[in-house]
């Protein structure tokens, strides 16, 4: 346990020692809770952005105890900006796998997880590809009618390439950073197989995520 305070204090002093940050667009849209074997999240969502707005599905489902992995696939439209130059619509990709750390049911303060994350994002000649590692904490509450809000956070640590390529006769330009981003959003529980989810997203492109997941 006081390994695990150390490695979170550590990616929390290096969250606030970051000043800029690149964007990702599709965000957690999970808390920190893992889904046992054979069970299955679906869902549907819309991001606002500064420069954007995107709309896209998430299939999440449990591989084993205290682990889940999941895929996201939809698209983003952009005015021009410094992140996507034109006026075009593109492809988002991500993906996740996350490890259950700590269970609040289980007398721990609240629920951890770990993970790996990427994204891929395209936007005609433009396009960011990321990777890293995602700290996510959350805790249930329990709500009348038998419904459980769950206000949750992540910590994204990724690795990112950013490519742009304008075609012949121009050269294109490649940069690889090391950046940080910060998700904190809500699940409402209003059902056992239905959830509200809404999400902001601190990154240098600030952003709102929400959407509904559908479970079985």
């Amino acid at each position: 346990m006081r390994r695990l305070t150390v490695v979170i204090l550590a990616a929390l002093g290096l969250f606030l020692s970051v000043s800029v940050a690149q964007a990702q667009f599709t965000g957690q849209l999970s808390t920190a809770r893992t889904l046992p074997s054979g069970r299955y999240d679906l869902g549907g969502y819309f991001g606002v952005y500064e420069d954007a707005f995107a709309f896209f599905g998430q299939f999440r489902g449990g591989v084993a105890q205290d682990f889940d992995m999941g895929l996201k696939l939809g698209v983003i439209n952009e005015a021009a900006s410094s992140h996507f130059p034109g006026d075009n619509t593109g492809v988002l990709l991500g993906g996740d796998l996350k490890y259950q750390l700590l269970r609040a049911m289980s007398k721990d303060p609240f629920d951890l997880s770990i993970g790996l994350g990427l994204e891929f994002s395209a936007v005609s000649h433009y396009n960011i590809f990321s990777f890293g590692a995602n700290f996510i904490g959350s805790y249930d509450f329990d709500l009348s009618g038998g419904r459980v809000i769950s206000p949750y956070a992540r910590l994204n640590l990724r690795g990112q390439r950013e490519h742009l390529d304008l075609g012949f006769p121009f050269e294109g330009y490649t940069d690889n950073d090391f950046h940080v981003g910060l998700n904190a959003g809500a699940s409402l529980k209003v059902s056992n197989s239905l959830q509200i989810l809404g999400e902001l997203q601190f990154d240098e492109v600030f952003g709102f995520i929400g959407g509904v997941t559908y479970s079985f």
